[in-house]
Formats: structure tokens, sequence, C-alpha cells
């Protein structure tokens, strides 16, 4: 019997048809595999050595860490002149020790501690109604540079801006790891980011800057 292209066709269709009907039969799965982990989790609530960069030990060869230090004291001058033994005392005591953050110093008795933040390692202040105040800063890199940081401070004392050889040319002093350079000021004080002008003020101050350090745990 010969079929035509019609006939050819729906016989074709049937046997389609039949062979995609739902079976009965089931499938037991005995192998499963848990998704993965794609997204790393960020490291939260880092110690200071970790945010400052200073405490992961460093293969051979490999550079160190610049890192720069600050100490700054302010306050209306009368207060500040009064106070420049104690401020002697604390910079001469900072060294670095253990634990977090990594540095161990002699508070004077009549200073008062405040909070510490990400900005100050040490925080202090001192006067009859907390005029003045004094902290410790530590940051990687130079934080702008010396001279960047010198010309900061004179603006907030509303004084004009020195050159790179004038910055250079101010007085040394020990401090920590290096030499630092030691700042004086006297002038109108402006805090960042307030617009209240403090007359009659000083500012003493040393910046150690950009000082290749690795301190190991």
């Amino acid at each position: 019997m010969i079929l035509n292209i019609r006939q050819f066709i729906l016989i074709l269709s049937v046997l389609v048809f039949a062979a995609c009907e739902p079976s009965d039969e089931r499938i037991e799965i005995t192998e499963t595999r848990e998704l993965g982990d794609f997204n790393p989790k960020p490291k939260l609530n880092l110690g200071f050595r970790d945010r400052v960069g200073i405490e992961e030990k460093k293969p051979q060869g490999s550079p160190l860490n610049n890192v720069s230090f600050f100490v700054k004291l302010t306050g209306p001058k009368a207060i500040v002149d009064a106070e420049m033994d104690n401020f002697n005392l604390f910079c001469n005591s900072l060294k670095i020790g253990e634990g977090n953050p990594p540095f161990k110093w002699e508070k004077p008795e009549s200073w008062k501690n405040e909070d510490q933040s990400s900005m100050r390692v040490a925080n202090f202040s001192f006067g009859e109604n907390s005029e003045g105040e004094c902290y410790f800063t530590v940051l990687t890199g130079g934080g702008g540079g010396l001279v960047a940081n010198v010309n900061r401070w004179r603006k907030q004392m509303n004084l004009s801006e020195l050159t790179k050889d004038e910055v250079d040319a101010l007085s040394d002093r020990a401090f920590l790891l290096g030499q630092g350079k030691f700042i004086e000021l006297e002038g109108d004080f402006k805090s960042v980011g307030s617009t209240e002008v403090l007359k009659n003020y000083k500012l003493v101050g040393i910046i150690l800057p950009e000082l290749p350090i690795n301190l190991e745990k």
C-alpha cells in the first residue's frame, strides 16, 4: 500500500503525540548540592591597626606604609601658655605600645579624658570650663602633606599661608619615632565646620609626616 503525503504526515503526528504523553514513572533525586556563596562578606568593625594599615606583616622586600602623626593643642592663649608643661609631658610620654590602638602615654593629671574617635587616638580637654583641647591623630599617608597641613592649621588661626621653604625652616622636635615640625600660632581661631571665631587663641602642635613604618603585631 502506497501512502500519500497527507496520510504519512498524519501517522507521524500521532506517533510523536503518543511519545510525548506523560509517564507515571517517578524519578527519585538522590544527590543534592548546596549553593555556593559568591558574595564576599565585608570586614566590619576593623581595629585601629587594620584601619590605619600598620598591623599587617609585610613580606621581606615589600614597601613599608607611610604613616603621619599629629598632636595639636588649642585654647585661649593664657590657658594654653599655662598648659605647656603638660603638653610637653604628654608628647614626651607618647610611645609605641601594645593593644588597640598600639600606643601608650601619660595623661597630665589636670586633663580630662574625652571620647576617642577614628580621628583622635587620644583626646583631652583642659581648663576650668574645658575651653582647651589636645588630641593625637595617626593617618596613613601624609594627609595632604606637611605644607598643606601646616597651612590648614594656619588658616584655622586666620593666618596667611607659608611657602615650602618657610615650612622646611620651622623648628624640629623629637616626637615618637622621628623629628617632627613644631608649630606655634596665635590668632583668631575657627575650627573646621564652625562659623564661630574665637579671639586671642593659641595653637601648638607637632606634625611628623609620612614616616615609613611597619608596626607588626
